[in-house]
């Protein structure tokens, strides 16, 4: 059995909103959001394989060129341009819960504009849940169980700190 990961990534940052919004949830509401986040997560997940593919590629072949200082420059633009993006996803699917009508590309935006406005603020906190998922590897089962998990509910509480100012 193939597990349907993007539209569950989607459910557990649903489930991990609902926590940070206190509301009362259980674990049923987890699965019930899978169907009906199912055609939204299958198009933030296609998007993100499509743009990771690119990525990657561009990160790989200008690695294999040769190594003069131009193509140094460009590599690294290429591997700046994937932190970044995983950077984007954090925040992404974190708003997308708080829009009234889900849409992929509106969150990217969002959280690109929420990058922008607050970059020390997304730099620590990045560095921090890497840490965090770093010291987890040390605990590989806790890491394992949790690390998703502490991924959600952290980028969840990071985009409603931005959006309420504090």
């Amino acid at each position: 059995m193939i597990i349907p990961g993007p539209p569950v990534t989607l459910a557990l940052f649903y489930y991990a909103n609902q926590v940070i919004h206190e509301e009362t949830v259980n674990i049923s509401d987890f699965f019930k959001a899978i169907p009906r986040y199912w055609w939204v997560g299958w198009r933030w997940g296609f998007l993100n394989l499509v743009v990771l593919i690119i990525l990657i590629m561009n990160v790989h072949l200008t690695g294999q060129q040769n190594q003069t200082t131009t193509g140094i420059l460009i590599n690294s633009f290429y591997i700046t341009l994937t932190a970044f993006w995983f950077l984007l996803q954090t925040f992404t699917l974190p708003i997308l819960f708080e829009q009234e009508k889900p849409s992929v590309l509106q969150a990217l935006r969002n959280g690109v504009v929420m990058i922008g406005k607050n970059p020390f603020f997304s730099v620590s906190f990045i560095v921090l849940l890497l840490l965090t998922l770093v010291l987890g590897v040390l605990a590989f089962m806790l890491s394992l169980a949790l690390g998703g998990a502490l991924t959600a509910f952290a980028g969840n509480r990071a985009v409603i700190n931005r959006l309420e100012g504090r």
